[in-house]
This record gives C-alpha cells, structure tokens and sequence, in this order.
C-alpha cells in the first residue's frame, strides 16, 4: 500500500500535515486530502471572513512516498465524497 503525505499551502507557507497515510490509491488521498481542507476552513479562526480571492490561494498538495506531487486538492470546492 503506498504511502501518502499531505502538505497545506497558499501563496505564502507551507505546513507539512503531522501524519502520512498508507493508502490504496490515488482516490484515498485525495478523499483525505478533502478532509484535511474542509476540517482546515471549520477550526481556523476567521476562515468565513477571508475573501474569496484568498480562499482560493489554499491548496492540500499530495506526495507520494517518491517524493513526488501526485494531486492538488484546492480548499474551494473541496467536499466530502458522496457515500454510495
């Protein structure tokens, strides 16, 4: 199972997310990679007041255990996956 890391970005910073995943694919990481920004705009103080503009700035990037960017997940739009 491979391994994923999960870094939240904007145009300034990055911050490493504390924990890497063993995951099946792609598709698990990018369904937590949603979760890290949904919980990310619920607990950071004034998230609601940020404009639009610097909303969509905040990204959750994915990297696999090659080093390597698999996905960008942007904050704006970022749901949580529709249960089938």
């Amino acid at each position: 199972m491979p391994r994923y890391s999960f870094v939240v970005w904007n145009k300034r910073s990055r911050v490493r997310y504390p924990r890497s995943f063993d995951l099946d694919d792609v598709e698990a990481a990018r369904e937590v990679a949603t979760r890290i920004a949904r919980v990310f705009g619920e607990v950071v103080p004034r998230w609601d007041e940020l404009t639009y503009d610097r909303q969509k700035n905040f990204a959750v990037e994915i990297i696999d255990e090659t080093g390597a960017t698999v996905l960008v997940v942007p904050f704006l739009g970022a749901e949580e996956p529709k249960s089938h």
